[in-house]
């Protein structure tokens, strides 16, 4: 008998015993999306999570290979997770996923004997049949093959209740810079469709009461080139989206950013005052050596062109310091363009090699100490360069989305960020004599004092869930 064409008959359902998933991720926003795609996918099988190790069926590592001190962290956490292992036995799976799953996966199999598997970047959908062949005692395998589909198509998992979303819109890098292992552990890239992409972040709206959400990619800006949209397109659709209040995109290449792009940065009603735009270097010769297909002048032509497209847009940016026989000139270019750019803020790091990466083939007459001294002077200068931005907000009124708390020298501060993503501390208002929860209420807050990490301000008004015209 066919029980589909038949309502009034049960239909039979999938029964899974009750299970505890501890997981860590390490990374970028993209590997901290995935997860949530996990945990969504786990939560079908009836896991729920748990912050403790030691109670949970099963372990998981989404895993980040960009960055050394990533990589650390995680050999040392899986190989902890061995006495537990050995505490438990059967009774505890434990897995590795993302970007050194995709590369390394084979070998941390074989290498780590507590282990079960592996799964890399592009098979993460399939977490369900990787966690049921565990615990039906397959064990000891490795999954990192390319998705070969032609149509990407996928639907934005979250498992939080927060009214903030990350929205993958594109995967892969087609970019070949000499020291980035990301074409290796993300493939080629691929868009999905504006209309997709739409209806997915409209879902979010309605159902989740989402207000702001950041685009995700490797390569943000190339979103479209492969079925003939663009991002600005997507940008335009969204407008559209009401309940939608704040739109952000990372990772951006300047390379790719376009004229257009940067004109909607002008008209969006949505697009937030803020974008992050990694240079790298502020030498060209360093540039070309990173393959970076950019020059300093043309990177600082972008800014002037934000600038004069979106007056008073906030710019933050990535730094590599130490780059295989970076001159003292060389860094002295990248001094003189962190004083030209004026970034709000910078992430700064000593070059690491990455095996397989073409900067890895090169001769270094770098000494660790040369970079740790050079990263040291930049940080020091950048600091001194985001006191001097920071303290021009000094008696000026901003909207802030409270986004957690705090406690500054024994007094109770509400802490938030602008649209333009800059962090600033408030006492909370009191009704009443009495304090009530404002995590993501809207704060009209005017600045009273500020450094180069954060903003002091008094609280104008509470604007509740719902905040007026942003920018």
């Amino acid at each position: 008998m066919n029980t589909e064409s038949n309502p009034e008959i049960a239909q039979p359902v999938k029964s899974y015993p009750k299970r505890k998933v501890w997981m860590k991720t390490y990374g970028c926003q993209m590997n901290y999306h995935d997860s949530e795609r996990v945990m969504d996918h786990l939560g079908e099988l009836n896991f729920t999570p748990t912050e403790d190790q030691n109670e949970a069926d099963l372990i998981l590592f989404n895993t980040c290979s960009i960055r050394d001190l990533a990589n650390q962290k995680f050999y040392s956490h899986l190989g902890e997770t061995k006495r537990i292992k050995e505490a438990k036995g059967e009774k505890v799976v434990i897995g590795v996923g993302g970007c050194i799953a995709q590369v390394e996966g084979k070998e941390l199999v074989k290498k780590y004997r507590h282990l079960d598997f592996a799964f890399g970047t592009d098979v993460i959908d399939q977490i369900g049949d990787f966690v049921f062949r565990s615990f039906s005692g397959d064990s000891k395998f490795a999954v990192n093959t390319w998705d070969r589909s032609t149509n990407y198509s996928i639907e934005t998992k979250i498992t939080h209740d927060e009214p903030r979303a990350f929205v993958n819109i594109i995967k892969g890098c087609n970019k070949v810079c000499s020291y980035c292992i990301v074409p290796f552990t993300r493939g080629k890239e691929r868009s999905r469709k504006v209309s997709e992409v739409r209806d997915d972040i409209k879902k979010l709206v309605e159902h989740r009461g989402v207000q702001e959400i950041t685009l995700l990619g490797q390569n943000v800006n190339s979103f479209g080139k492969d079925n003939g949209e663009t991002l600005t397109e997507l940008v335009g659709e969204l407008e559209k989206v009401n309940g939608l209040h704040v739109l952000r995109y990372t990772t951006s290449h300047p390379y790719d950013v376009s004229d257009e792009l940067i004109a909607a940065h002008g008209w969006s009603t949505k697009l937030a005052p803020h974008l992050h735009l990694p240079v790298q270097s502020g030498s060209t010769t360093v540039l070309k050596r990173m393959r970076r297909e950019y020059t300093k002048d043309h990177y600082l032509g972008l800014l002037e062109k934000l600038r004069a497209s979106k007056p008073g847009i906030v710019v933050s940016s990535d730094i590599i310091v130490g780059f295989p026989n970076e001159t003292d000139d060389e860094f002295a270019d990248t001094i003189d363009l962190l004083n030209r750019a004026e970034f709000d803020f910078i992430y700064s790091y000593t070059y690491s090699e990455r095996k397989g990466t073409r900067a890895s083939r090169m001769d270094d007459t770098l000494t660790d100490k040369i970079k740790s001294e050079r990263l040291q002077f930049l940080q020091k200068h950048q600091l001194e360069i985001q006191k001097n931005l920071r303290t021009q907000m000094v008696g000026k009124r901003y909207l802030v989305w409270v986004d957690g708390d705090s406690n500054m020298g024994g007094v109770y501060k509400l802490k938030g960020r602008t649209p333009c993503y800059r962090i600033v501390h408030f006492e909370p208002p009191v009704s009443g004599g009495e304090l009530k929860d404002f995590k993501w209420h809207w704060m009209e807050v005017e600045v009273s004092g500020a450094t180069a990490l954060s903003a002091q301000a008094k609280v104008i008004k509470d604007w509740g869930i719902n905040p007026p015209t942003i920018h």
